[in-house]
């Protein structure tokens, strides 16, 4: 066992962090946001909700969402020649 840790959060924390002036702040907009089958999207994960966060190799990635599943959104993302479906909550996403 690795002291350093091999978590899927690991040397992210700059990534993670949030700006002291926002902490304890959700923004109910991106929580309510509704997207269609079609729409392009980026992934920006909210770090202040660890819940349902995409691993730390597609913050920033754009894709196209699939469909929608409960609270959450089917996303096809291309990573390299694969194309990838995460399913993820509307607040670690932001419309392009």
């Amino acid at each position: 066992m690795s002291i350093t840790g091999s978590g899927r959060h690991r040397r992210s924390r700059k990534r993670l962090s949030v700006r002291v002036s926002d902490k304890g702040k959700t923004d109910i907009g991106r929580v309510l946001q509704v997207f269609a089958p079609g729409d392009r999207v980026q992934i920006d994960p909210n770090p202040a909700v660890q819940k349902n966060i995409p691993d730390r190799r597609f913050f920033g990635y754009a894709g196209v969402v699939v469909e929608r599943k409960g609270n959450a959104y089917t996303i096809k993302v291309s990573d390299g020649r694969k194309s990838k479906m995460l399913d993820l909550f509307p607040m670690h996403l932001k419309r392009v």
